[in-house]
């Protein structure tokens, strides 16, 4: 068979390596590693790049709760009135507060944790984590828990405090509906809770799907259902004063409280997923 002279096998080969590099993209190459069964995986630069972008973007997401929560604690307890009994609804906010700034900070410490060590990621190898991060991350799950209840508690309390004025067959069902749906929601989180924490203590999968799916449907419910109600009356303040204000006096308590809750309530939840389920399902482990 005649062979190619050296210059033309040359020149073919420069060109096939140059189409090559013209197509190669060094930001998706691959590379790999063994595990502990010495079994060769291939891992993708972009899914190091992905963990890293949610390690981060996660990392500021709890960093900015602990500021806001921290803010509003401070602003509490300077405007609290020194010679008054203080209203347990208060006590209750300032321990949801400090509840909250405990659990971001845990959730923070997450990612300098065996839990996120690259290897253990990409090779589902968690052999090396240690009892500490075990007790972080159910500590985590706990005060999670502990907090859920506590903010459908000042949901029920602030609910009531405007459902009050209504008249008696609408304050009672409102009330018992929002007692019905509070209820549910921390039944169904306690639940989770306990299935995730056993998940945690043995290395697995949550078992129980449908449990997980039905806290964060009932907690969704919930959150707009109280968010309806607070711009209910927030719509009905606005008809009636044409307007936030209502004299040049100012406001009542009430008013207020109405006016602050339908703002801060308007929009119940937010189409971020390192918001609340990426906490829950990778920051307690």
């Amino acid at each position: 068979m005649a062979s190619l002279p050296a210059d033309a096998s040359s020149s073919f080969r420069h060109s096939s390596t140059t189409e090559d590099m013209d197509d190669f993209d060094p930001f998706q190459q691959n590379f790999s590693i063994k595990n502990a069964n010495n079994e060769t995986l291939v891992i993708g630069l972009a899914q190091v790049n992905a963990l890293y972008q949610d390690f981060i973007s996660t990392s500021a997401n709890y960093g900015s709760q602990i500021g806001a929560s921290f803010m509003l604690l401070l602003t509490i307890v300077v405007m609290m009135p020194p010679f008054k009994p203080v209203k347990i609804s208060l006590w209750l906010q300032i321990a949801g507060l400090v509840l909250n700034i405990v659990r971001m900070t845990l959730l923070a410490v997450h990612f300098t944790s065996n839990w996120s060590n690259i290897y253990c990621l990409l090779a589902a190898d968690y052999s090396h984590i240690s009892p500490a991060d075990h007790y972080r991350s159910v500590a985590t799950e706990a005060i999670s828990i502990i907090l859920h209840i506590l903010v459908q508690i000042l949901l029920g309390i602030q609910a009531w405090a405007l459902v009050n004025l209504l008249p008696g067959l609408w304050k009672w069902s409102l009330t018992w509906f929002s007692c019905f749906v509070s209820a549910a929601a921390i039944t169904l989180r306690i639940w989770y809770g306990i299935v995730n924490i056993k998940a945690i203590m043995s290395m697995s999968v949550a078992g129980s799907l449908w449990i997980t799916q039905c806290s964060g449907i009932v907690g969704a419910v919930s959150i707009t259902y109280y968010c309806a109600l607070f711009n209910i009356k927030l719509l009905m303040h606005l008809v009636k004063n044409r307007g936030i204000l209502p004299s040049r006096q100012g406001m009542s308590a009430m008013e207020v409280l109405i006016i602050t809750n339908g703002f801060l309530m308007i929009i119940p939840g937010l189409c971020y997923r390192q918001f609340y389920s990426w906490a829950y399902l990778t920051g307690t482990g």
